[in-house]
């Protein structure tokens, strides 16, 4: 049967029309291969929406993100935010909000709505800008260049473009939180070298006393401190401190803290620990500590060798617990003040003890008695002082580590929310 002219003109219309399909499907190609390069996602978006009003042929439109639990305006192209939040649809919500609530598509046609400032509306097409499991937010593009009415077609092809879209917020954002944590983990590295720097070995001999001590942080790095100190042959200064926080923050005030109470031992090497205890924390609440919610406790204390004397001073700190090897009894050791750090001027009080051979000073910050097991049981004082009495004989490293594999077989199958920095420190009289 010979072609007619109408059956040769509906060749040539489909003909045509595959080849603009065509066409569009490799400008979309080229497009989703530029998007996906782009690696700072506002130019991202301002490409995509110059691309998708052309895409459309629309005359207006703009790109809002999901940012804080609201959508905020990150593209615009010839409308603002506000306009289009007072285009409300159903349920008391906008256009932009339904389709990002609902993770609908809209297509609105013969709205014949003019707005207060002059502008009238015929039609609109909103969609989400989603991935399989999330929507990151809405693309809204008003009225058509024509004069007519957004189709089926123009909404499957702004949803291919979209598509691409979708994965460059979402690389984009993945790459900021890779950013912002190898950032975070390089100041966590810094940190823990300055802290281990800080810190002194962990199995001392000084002057007739041997010393044990094991630090455990919560994170990569903690606000407990400990420091011996060597102020002669005879004599040595014991520092045990915590600071009320976690993390960077807390190292660099344990920094600066350990940092003073060596700096005024070394100018001043027979100040009493009890000036010392204020003169840390005039200098921590005046210079170094601006935040009321942080603080420091710190056990100071001073052992004499060759008078056989223990001066301390307890600032706001656990109370040190001594061993009387005489008496076989654990005494407190509580003398001194408030903790350090928060207000300047206070006098804090000096206690003193008398040594003799076999005598123990245990020393722990809180992370130890308020470890919690699986239940949220606290380890607690008491079991502090059970391990302490049952393993007085052993040299103060190992006993120090006798409580660390204690509270480990104790916290097995705990939140890590429950875990603190500890540290567990003792010095033994020869």
């Amino acid at each position: 049967m010979p072609t007619t002219h109408k059956q040769s003109s509906e060749v040539e219309e489909l003909h045509g029309k595959l080849a603009a399909t065509r066409a569009q499907l490799s400008d979309l190609a080229m497009m989703g291969a530029v998007i996906t390069r782009i690696q700072e996602i506002d130019a991202v978006l301002s490409v995509v929406m110059d691309m998708a009003v052309r895409l459309v042929e629309g005359e207006v439109g703009l790109m809002m993100i999901h940012e804080n639990d609201e959508l905020v305006t990150k593209a615009s192209w010839g409308v603002g935010g506000d306009f289009v939040k007072s285009l409300h649809y159903q349920d008391d919500l906008d256009v932009a909000t339904y389709c990002f609530d609902r993770k609908e598509s809209l297509i609105l046609s013969n709205l014949q709505i003019r707005s207060d400032e002059g502008i009238k509306i015929d039609s609109v097409l909103a969609m989400p800008i989603q991935t399989m499991d999330k929507c990151l937010g809405v693309i809204v593009i008003i009225n058509k260049t024509d004069g007519g009415a957004y189709s089926d077609e123009d909404r499957e092809v702004l949803s291919m473009l979209l598509n691409f879209v979708a994965v460059a917020i979402d690389n984009s954002r993945m790459m900021s939180e890779r950013l912002s944590r190898q950032k975070i983990e390089q100041e966590m590295a810094v940190a823990r070298q300055v802290q281990e720097t800080i810190l002194p070995q962990t199995d001392l001999q000084v002057g007739g006393a041997q010393i044990g001590a094991v630090f455990i942080p919560a994170r990569e790095v903690g606000g407990d401190f400990y420091d011996i100190l060597k102020i002669n042959e005879g004599r040595f200064l014991v520092v045990l401190g915590d600071v009320s926080n976690k993390g960077v923050p807390a190292a660099l005030v344990m920094s600066a803290c350990s940092g003073i109470i060596k700096s005024v031992v070394t100018t001043e090497p027979s100040i009493p620990v009890a000036d010392l205890a204020a003169r840390v924390n005039d200098v921590l609440s005046e210079q170094i500590i601006k935040d009321r919610d942080m603080f420091v406790t710190l056990f100071l204390a001073d052992f004499d060798i060759d008078s056989m004397k223990l001066c301390y001073c307890n600032g706001g700190h656990i109370p040190g617990l001594f061993w009387n090897h005489q008496g076989a009894a654990i005494e407190e050791l509580s003398d001194g003040g408030p903790i350090v750090g928060q207000f300047s001027g206070i006098r804090f009080l000096q206690g003193e003890r008398a040594l003799s051979s076999g005598d123990r000073l245990l020393l722990f910050t809180d992370g130890l008695t308020e470890a919690e097991d699986v239940h949220g049981t606290m380890f607690g004082r008491e079991q502090v002082e059970q391990v302490y009495s049952a393993q007085i004989g052993l040299p103060p490293r190992d006993f120090c580590l006798k409580v660390k594999d204690r509270i480990d077989r104790f916290t097995v199958g705990a939140s890590e929310e429950s875990h603190d920095d500890f540290t567990v420190l003792q010095v033994a009289i020869d």
